[in-house]
């Protein structure tokens, strides 16, 4: 039966011995603090921190009963021990968990310092170790250790009864902080005893206690309960919370990922055969047009005076990212329990959001069979290749543990969001590899090599999706559907003799694993509904994820085709780009409509154009949504490089302005418990130095690769660059 600790704030008399107690069994050091003094009395320190697993607060409340209208509370505070715990649930390697005895338990030797846990848990304990090298983070957990230990059966040579050995046991069971309490404000037992127990009190003395005990059926129950003489929210008590458990807000998502994979493989493929039919109709008509241009290096000086300023804002990086392991996480950046995350988190959502466009060109290209865009697929495969690598770099900084990383191969948790996007990036990287490959083995003859691709790719892609979907679901039959259905896959479309192939799977792989991994993004937030403002959470926070890379990635593919115009001296290519903006256009729409439509049917649109975020919802929508969506949908203004350059930079704009404020903007983040002392964010110059030096490494290598490999089409004629033809006037 699961244990739990009552809390009766009225018999607690604030000596605070169960906060001295804490840190001398769980052995924690000493920290400077200061007395706060005011309304606070003597509540020291402040906050739960990495070295203070439990702290009793101090409130002055107004009571008309009370003698001089004033009532002093003070109150354990400590882990709630969630009976569905959020953290626990959040955990991509299983550190933290639940036991069966009701504690929520850490284990420090498997944690990677991603610190998702600290936003997931709805009462702020999770605290990092952020003055550590390596930090890890810190929580009371019950004192399981007492729990494990065992109890002596003699003293001084004689053996105890059974009697006193039974009631050792309980002691040594009990937690260290209910054990010292002189006052008896703490008690420890059954949880369902001890429900009936504050029930009881509660009825015996109705004038003494409100009618509530905390803990009973917050976010589903926890494993410390508390009576009190005042309304909790006048302690500080978080009060919004609901009964639902929250995990299962992201476990539905995620369960729903497995059947998913299979599902959007097979789809795709069945959309790729009608799209392929539909071409060999058109070419025995005599309307096909064959697009398939000649790639070659671009002959231009690599040190211009842009990339030498590139190079010099990548030593930036480079330097930063060595000062982030020599001074640790906490002495590089300005994290705090606060703000567990900041602008590298920001920057990966970004970063992930806008890399969207090799998914999406990939799906236009090879699955629809959109061949008029065949020109642009390499230089889209590439820029996101180097994104996404560049992404995991950031996560390496980020994790407070990186060299625990492996752990993600051992731990089966169940239905973390981080475990699911870490996977499925890691994967996507490779199938990203694998499309880019022939370009270098056509750049240096490599025929063995291209030979062994186009062999062995698409078993690759089985191999891969397979593995990921019995790492979601850890079920043998489902891991087989998935490799039954892309091995059928596979062998149906390979390549006969005499055809030229076609990296079918590969783009099918892509789009799947990047379907996957765009939702499991949003589903990352869908244990914060406390924190996040209603304007940007949502349930369906994953379709809208995904809905609005789709958009992100197309703008910003136009806006990569325009940059590499100018930079390299090459004609626009105003046919091919006003067919993805025209795509584009399409996905802004379903995704602002799907958005407001989302907002409408919770009841918080009025929240959204009113509330105190109201100015940055605009923005996004407006100005991110609304305007560009009036220039994409004109075909005249399309055709213009200049309005379609314009019109996909604020589409692009306002995805990253909606992920800047999931993290950041439009969070109501209340710091470390008791939750009344947020501290402010403002990124380090080691955060910028990483994240300006990746993206510029992105740019720098991008101009290395289209120089010495078959990136770009080889030029064309300036009339025939800039003429439609029929397929093309007709998209």
């Amino acid at each position: 039966m699961s244990k739990a600790t009552l809390i009766d704030t009225t018999y607690c008399i604030g000596c605070r011995s169960c906060q001295s107690t804490c840190k001398q069994w769980n052995d924690l050091p000493a920290e400077q603090t200061v007395l706060l003094g005011g309304d606070k009395g003597l509540q020291n320190p402040n906050t739960l921190t990495s070295s203070t697993f439990a702290v009793v607060t101090f409130d002055e409340v107004e009571d008309a009963s009370a003698p001089g209208g004033l009532r002093y509370v003070s109150t354990k505070r400590q882990c709630m021990h969630c009976e569905e715990p959020a953290c626990a649930a959040a955990c991509p390697v299983t550190a933290l968990h639940k036991t069966e005895s009701g504690a929520v338990a850490y284990d420090a030797s498997k944690c990677i310092g991603c610190r998702y846990c600290m936003w997931a848990c709805p009462f702020g304990v999770p605290t990092a170790e952020w003055d550590s090298l390596a930090p890890k983070i810190q929580k009371c957990d019950m004192c399981v250790g007492r729990q494990a230990a065992v109890a002596p059966v003699e003293r001084n040579g004689v053996a105890l009864s059974a009697e006193e050995r039974t009631r050792l046991a309980a002691a040594y069971a009990t937690p260290a902080c209910v054990k010292q309490c002189p006052a008896g404000a703490l008690k420890y037992g059954d949880r369902d005893e001890l429900l009936k127990e504050a029930h009881a009190r509660i009825a015996a003395s109705p004038s003494k206690y409100v009618d509530h005990v905390y803990g009973e059926h917050e976010v589903g129950g926890t494993n410390m309960l508390y009576l009190s003489p005042v309304p909790f929210e006048k302690l500080g008590f978080p009060m919004d919370l609901g009964t639902d458990p929250l995990p299962r807000r992201s476990a539905v998502a995620l369960g729903a990922v497995p059947p998913a994979v299979i599902g959007v493989g097979a789809a795709l493929g069945g959309v790729y055969a009608l799209s392929k039919r539909k071409q060999e109709v058109k070419a025995k008509e005599g309307k096909a047009h064959e697009h398939h241009p000649e790639f070659a290096p671009v002959k231009q000086p690599f040190w211009t005076t842009a990339n030498k300023l590139l190079a010099a804002v990548m030593a930036w990086g480079a330097i930063s990212f060595v000062a982030r392991f020599a001074l640790g996480l906490g002495g590089s950046t300005n994290l705090s329990d606060t703000y567990a995350w900041g602008l590298w988190i920001v920057f990966d959502l970004v970063w992930i959001a806008v890399a969207a466009g090799a998914f999406a060109t990939a799906g236009l290209i090879y699955v629809l069979q959109r061949k008029d865009l065949y020109s642009i697929g390499r230089s889209a495969v590439l820029m996101g290749l180097l994104s996404y690598s560049f992404v995991t770099v950031t996560l390496l900084a980020d994790l407070g543990l990186p060299w625990h990383f492996w752990r993600l191969g051992t731990e089966a948790p169940h239905h973390s969001a981080m475990f699911e996007v870490s996977w499925c990036v890691g994967l996507y990287v490779t199938v990203l590899a694998f499309e880019f490959m022939p370009v270098p083995f056509e750049r240096w003859g490599m025929k063995k090599a291209m030979d062994a691709w186009k062999r062995w790719s698409p078993w690759y892609v089985v191999g891969a999706v397979t593995l990921f979907v019995y790492l979601m679901s850890r079920n043998v039959l489902i891991a087989a559907g998935a490799a039954a259905v892309f091995s059928v896959l596979a062998y149906a479309f390979r390549t006969r003799p005499g055809e030229k192939p076609v990296p079918i799977l590969l783009a099918i792989a892509a789009v799947t694993l990047s379907t996957m991994h765009q939702s499991s993004l949003g589903s990352l937030f869908l244990l914060m509904p406390d924190k996040l403002d209603h304007a940007w959470w949502s349930p369906v926070m994953p379709v809208y994820f995904f809905l609005s890379s789709i958009a992100a990635g197309l703008g910003l593919m136009v806006l990569v085709e325009l940059w590499i115009a100018k930079a390299f001296k090459r004609q626009v290519r105003v046919a091919q780009l006003a067919a993805l903006g025209k795509v584009a256009f399409w996905a802004l729409a379903v995704y602002e409509a799907f958005r407001l439509g989302d907002l409408a049917v919770r009841g918080q649109l009025g929240h959204a154009l009113t509330g105190p975020k109201a100015g940055l919802f605009l923005a996004e929508v407006v100005l991110g949504g609304l305007l560009p969506l009036v220039l994409l949908g004109a075909a005249k203004l399309r055709e213009r490089p200049a309005v379609l350059g314009l019109a996909s930079a604020l589409a692009t704009g306002g995805i990253v302005l909606n992920r800047m404020s999931v993290v950041v903007f439009a969070m109501n983040l209340k710091g470390a418990m008791p939750q009344d002392s947020a501290q402010p964010y403002l990124p380090s110059a080691v955060e910028w130095g990483v994240s300006l030096g990746l993206i510029a490494a992105t740019i720098f290598l991008f101009g290395l690769a289209v120089r010495h490999m078959p990136v770009l089409p080889k030029e064309e004629p300036a009339q025939a660059a800039n003429e439609p033809n029929a397929e093309q006037a007709s998209a």
